[in-house]
């Protein structure tokens, strides 16, 4: 629940590229409003591609955000790289828990699977072979390809990290999912990246300076369709790797945790206001869905740090919900105690 703190480390500083020279206020710009473009990608393609940065929260909820669309257009089939091969009884559970999957803990991505799930998706996991970057990607698009044979109906939206979603071979000879998915069932895919704020993400604050001068409202995220051209002189992945079909731009993040936190989507979300009243620190204080065991993966959480009390936890608009609290040593005899305003929490 800390994730404007995760958002500004530098996981890969050896990487970190200074902000490109690029006079920004003279690229083509094309903004078009995500509701509108997904619409339209969503009725003249098969597969569609979005990335998330595995350190953006947000990413996975937009993801989640666009599910209803593309199941409106008739997709059959949610793919995400992070479920795991040793969870085969998501959907009749109906609910993600921890053996779901790796990145499938942070709860905003936990809610990409349950609203997938509601929808009526397939959903499933494809990556399961790491032993080599080639084998890993010949195995992912082998087991997506699968779908398509002898099936016409299949329309695929496959959730993917990072560069997986590139369909043209790099500079450096690799090629990525996308790319072998394409020649493995001779249907192009749309590739979607996102861009938010985080660390060293120069070129992404250099244009939505240039958009917000022009007048472009982010209170949502927009799309950036097609994106200025490839050799622009860009730097942000995926610029310097290879070309996607369109770059999703976040609002710029200003959230702080724990008492200021934020989502994409707050008029689909419900606010809880709390107030840690113990004095034990540090503690997790996570919403659940009502029912679901403690093996499953919370609406929301966040971490409260020495003295902290206050919080905000955003769960999906409409969810009956039941607090827990946990310590390093695991759940706590918690009480709450509820108000119209902020909820107390204690021991």
């Amino acid at each position: 629940g800390r994730d404007d703190e995760v958002r500004q480390m530098a996981f890969l500083p050896q990487f970190d590229l200074p902000p490109s020279a690029v006079a920004a206020e003279e690229l083509e710009l094309t903004v078009v409003p995500w509701r509108r473009g997904i619409d339209d990608i969503a009725a003249k393609h098969r597969i569609v591609m979005i990335m998330e940065d595995h350190f953006c929260s947000k990413h996975r909820e937009f993801i989640g955000a666009t599910l209803p669309a593309f199941k409106a257009a008739g997709f059959t089939h949610y793919a995400a790289e992070a479920i795991s091969r040793y969870d085969a009884f998501p959907a009749e559970r109906g609910y993600p828990n921890k053996f779901t999957g790796l990145y499938t803990s942070d709860p905003q991505f936990g809610n990409v699977l349950r609203r997938a799930l509601d929808l009526e998706f397939t959903v499933f996991g494809y990556d399961f072979r790491a032993s080599t970057h080639e084998d890993r990607e010949e195995f992912a698009a082998t087991r997506l390809a699968e779908l398509f044979q002898n099936d016409g109906e299949t329309k695929l939206l496959v959730h993917a990290g990072h560069a997986h979603v590139l369909k043209y071979e790099t500079d450096d000879g690799r090629r990525w999912l996308a790319s072998l998915l394409w020649e493995e069932t001779g249907i192009e895919p749309f590739t979607i990246w996102q861009w938010s704020s985080k660390h060293g993400a120069g070129d992404y604050e250099k244009i939505v300076g240039v958009l917000k001068a022009r007048g472009v409202s982010f209170d949502e995220p927009v799309l950036l369709m097609p994106p200025p051209a490839f050799n622009c002189g860009l730097q942000d992945s995926p610029y310097r790797l290879a070309s996607v079909d369109a770059i999703v731009l976040h609002p710029p993040d200003d959230s702080v945790a724990p008492a200021k936190r934020t989502v994409l989507f707050p008029d689909t979300m419900q606010q809880l206001s709390g107030r840690w009243t113990a004095h034990e620190w540090p503690v997790v204080v996570s919403a659940y869905n009502q029912g679901e065991p403690i093996e499953a993966i919370p609406l929301d959480q966040v971490m409260l740090r020495q003295a902290e009390t206050e919080f905000v936890l955003w769960i999906p608009e409409g969810a009956a919900y039941e607090i827990r609290v946990f310590n390093s040593n695991g759940p706590l005899n918690s009480r709450v105690d509820p108000d119209a305003d902020v909820i107390s929490v204690g021991l």
